[in-house]
Parts: C-alpha cells; sequence; structure tokens
C-alpha cells in the first residue's frame, strides 16, 4: 500500500484549513492558491532564495512564499516576506535591509489587500 504523501504537522493542517475558510468568506483565489501549494510533499514545496525576492519585487511589497526562504543573495529594498519557514541567515539578512519576515497566519490576520500581494514560488 503506498505511503501517504502531504503535510501531517498538525500546525500546517491548521494553517491549510485558515487559508480555504479564508478562500470561502471573501472569494480571494489566492488563498486557495497558496494553500494547494503548501499540502504539497515537504520535498516538492518551495525553496526562495532573497535574490529572487529582490529580483521580482518592489519597494514595499507583500510577497508570500508557500515554502521556505533561504538566504541565497541580498534584499536591497524593504519588503514584508511571509513564509512557512526561514533559515536562521535569511532572517539576518532581511532584519539588515530594514525588512520584515511574518509568517503566512500572522499575513491573514492583518488583513492586508489581496490586490497588493504577490506569490513567488
Amino acid at each position: 500500500m503506498p505511503r501517504r504523501t502531504g503535510t501531517t504537522d498538525p500546525n500546517v493542517l491548521e494553517l491549510i484549513h485558515k487559508l480555504k475558510k479564508k478562500t470561502a468568506e471573501t472569494q480571494a483565489a489566492l488563498w486557495k492558491t497558496v494553500a494547494e501549494k503548501i499540502e504539497r510533499p515537504r520535498r516538492k514545496r518551495a525553496t526562495v532564495n532573497l535574490s529572487k525576492i529582490s529580483r521580482y519585487s518592489k519597494e514595499n511589497d507583500i510577497i508570500v512564499v508557500p515554502g521556505s526562504v533561504l538566504s541565497a543573495g541580498y534584499l536591497n529594498h524593504q519588503v514584508t516576506i511571509a513564509a512557512l519557514k526561514f533559515s536562521e541567515g535569511a532572517k539576518e539578512k532581511i532584519k539588515a535591509s530594514k525588512s520584515k519576515h511574518i509568517t503566512i497566519d500572522e499575513l491573514l490576520e492583518s488583513k492586508q489587500e489581496v490586490s497588493k500581494i504577490k506569490i513567488i514560488v
């Protein structure tokens, strides 16, 4: 019998449930997309370097990474980054560029306009 793939972490499962609930409430497809990308097995989730975030974002953008943020590269402008997890090096570089790193759950609670949020995979 094949093994179950996908997340088994109860915290991540709760986050997925919150994202789907927010999708139903607001009719915003962004949260559904993020939930689908987080539901993947861990080895298939996004891993994004700071250099990619810097390349595809502008000043004061809000970025969602449905996976991990790694420390390769630098940020040369201020952004807010929400992700499942951050490497320690990435946290240091984000703080050094005067940007913010938050969890996806904190972004859900902040009630930001969906049109201002970008997904980077």
